[in-house]
């Protein structure tokens, strides 16, 4: 009898053995969603997944990689701006204005080319372009880069260099996607690269960004693979009060709540964040919330306000600011530019009558966060309510009110669907737009805040987008996240029979893996590779001989990419199985090529 073995991919940890049939079920998720009521439905909050996220080193910057020290780097830089002007606007407008965004940047054309940077040689004959971008005395920046088209094996990179040496500060070491002291964007020129051509990066902290383009050996460099056209001279740091004194204002009002200091809410307070969002001219700030599904597979579905974003090109430039919170009660903030950010996301649903926007977040999420309840019932005049939010863009804060007769909202807003909430300890203010209104009995959301004239000495009351009006129209959404066709295939028993070929658009779930299986002829080696982002969540793959045995073969490593190999040297066709997880986030998609050979 022949003995079938197998070889490893250079990607590949473990031994590939012999292939055989068996049977062994696959944990799934459990769900945590409370069935609905079938009047109203509704659901409650769940507490995250805890993942890898923060044990995985994505790899360093190109400089770093090459052993490149520049002593000095070329720079495009532009003129200041005079922000106590654009301060004062600022003030001048949310007195005037109804609705609660603020805004936090300006949009400032550039142009950078190759002539506007220096090459240096790295070994293998590639080649090293680095450039900086300038924008005089801004607080951040965020750049947009269009045009993209890096051939096979290039590397991009931008991100904040030290200014503590003459070149700007070498990069440290460590990891350049989630080290807060370095908010490192890395693209890769792999195939989900390819698919996004233009993009803006995340905030880059400070008045300078660098670039570096690592150019394979033989690839042009006449020209730079991609353009840098545009940028956003970010101008307010709620923690900075010396900017905000310039108008003779603070950030956040003094009568505002630490949310930190209300135990019982600092689990919701964990499903609130803060976004960035890119508008023609500028960028603004609003709040936000991931809200469960009811079958509480942590589908990243983020509730904000529509007159916060309504576009898919504003959704894919979103940057979401998580747990931007004290750690004690009234505690010393952090810096906005030190907590966890995802940049990214998918516009599922947006519509003015009940002004929300439902968004699904692309980029990764850190452990800890929180996917807050809702309620699609009316809500009772008289019943107590809480709202969490980011006043003035700065931290998080808890305001407590009572949900309240509607008139004064179409007073102020006619022909929308809204609630009113008036408050008894804490306002709204710019920035918290989108935020949602909870109820204090059951903690589950039931709008989501337009605006309204509240404010520190003015605490009277403001308007909320009507949940149950906003229901009608994401019911679908809500039942259960987004899935692929290859469902269900959450389990080693039900794995999806494939053949060779592609499988695109693939749906790995935190609790929900997916499974396949394919017959292997005598002596045909079995290749799966996938395609994913790694900065979206890190996708692994294990190969398995049977339903009942251990893996035979694993792939994970941080790339954008995972391959096994098998080769069945039997006299007989097996069956192979194979498994897709994720070691860190909630979710991502993949592309799948099976190939026999």
């Amino acid at each position: 009898m022949d003995t079938p073995f197998g070889h490893r991919h250079p990607r590949t940890r473990g031994l590939a053995l012999a292939l055989g049939a068996g049977l062994l079920l696959a944990a799934s998720g459990a769900g945590w969603a409370k069935k609905p009521a079938a009047k109203f439905p509704e659901t409650f909050g769940v507490q995250g997944p805890t993942t890898n996220l923060s044990q995985k080193m994505a790899r360093p910057a190109p400089s770093e990689e090459a052993g490149v020290a520049p002593v000095a780097v070329p720079e495009v830089r532009l003129q200041a701006v005079d922000t106590d002007a654009l301060l004062r606007e600022d003030a001048q407008a949310a007195r005037e204005g109804r609705v609660k965004i603020v805004r936090t940047g300006i949009a400032r054309a550039v142009q950078v080319s190759v002539k506007d940077g220096d090459w240096y040689d790295v070994a293998g004959g590639a080649k090293l372009w680095i450039a900086e971008v300038v924008s005089t005395d801004a607080v951040g920046l965020r750049l947009h880069f269009k045009d993209v088209h890096l051939p096979a094996g290039a590397r991009l990179a931008v991100y904040a260099p030290s200014d503590s040496d003459p070149a700007h500060g070498v990069v440290k070491s460590g990891s350049p996607r989630f080290d807060p002291e370095r908010r490192l964007e890395l693209h890769e020129a792999s195939a989900k690269a390819a698919e996004v051509p233009d993009f803006w990066t995340g905030t880059i902290a400070g008045e300078r960004a660098r670039i570096e383009y690592l150019a394979p050996a033989g690839a042009d460099t006449e020209e730079l693979p991609f353009a840098v056209d545009n940028l956003q001279h970010l101008y307010v740091d709620p923690v900075n009060l010396l900017a905000k004194s310039l108008v003779g204002e603070k950030a956040a009002g003094a009568c505002n709540n630490d949310v930190t200091c209300f135990p019982e809410w600092l689990d919701l307070s964990r499903a609130v964040s803060g976004i960035d969002i890119i508008f023609p001219g500028g960028s603004g700030f609003c709040t936000g919330q991931l809200i469960n599904n009811q079958s509480g597979d942590f589908t990243p579905f983020w509730l904000t306000a529509n007159h916060c974003l309504d576009t898919a090109g504003e959704a894919g430039s979103a940057e979401f600011f998580w747990l931007y919170q004290t750690a004690t009660c009234n505690g010393t903030p952090p810096s906005i530019n030190s907590v966890p950010r995802s940049v990214g996301s998918t516009l599922i649903s947006t519509n003015p009558q009940s002004d929300y926007t439902l968004l699904q977040v692309e980029g990764a999420l850190p452990n800890g966060l929180f996917w807050s309840g809702w309620t699609s019932r009316p809500i009772n005049d008289g019943e107590d309510a809480v709202a969490i939010h980011h006043p003035s863009a700065d931290f998080k804060r808890i305001s407590f009110g009572f949900k309240d007769e509607g008139s004064a909202c179409s007073g102020f807003f006619p022909g929308r669907s809204l609630v009113r909430t008036s408050w008894t300890d804490g306002p709204t203010e710019p920035g918290s737009s989108g935020s949602g209104i909870f109820l204090q009995s059951t903690q589950q959301l039931y709008g989501q805040l337009l605006g309204g004239p509240s404010a520190c000495g003015n605490e009277t009351f403001d308007c909320y987008g009507a949940f149950a009006t906003t229901y009608t129209r994401v019911k679908n959404f809500l039942k259960a996240g987004t899935d692929d066709n290859s469902e269900q295939n959450d389990s080693c028993n039900k794995a999806k029979v494939v053949k060779a070929g592609t499988l695109g658009g693939r749906i790995v779930k935190v609790n929900d893996t997916d499974w396949y299986r394919i017959s292997v002829p005598a002596h045909k080696t079995l290749t799966v590779h996938l395609d994913f982002f790694n900065g979206n969540g890190d996708v692994d793959l294990a190969a398995f001989a049977s339903c009942a045995g251990t893996a035979i073969a694993v792939s994970q490593s941080t790339d954008d990419a995972e391959e096994i190999s098998l080769t069945n040297v039997g006299s007989k066709p097996a069956l192979a199985y194979w498994q897709v997880f994720l070691d860190s986030d909630t979710r991502n998609n993949y592309d799948m090529t099976t190939s026999l050979h």
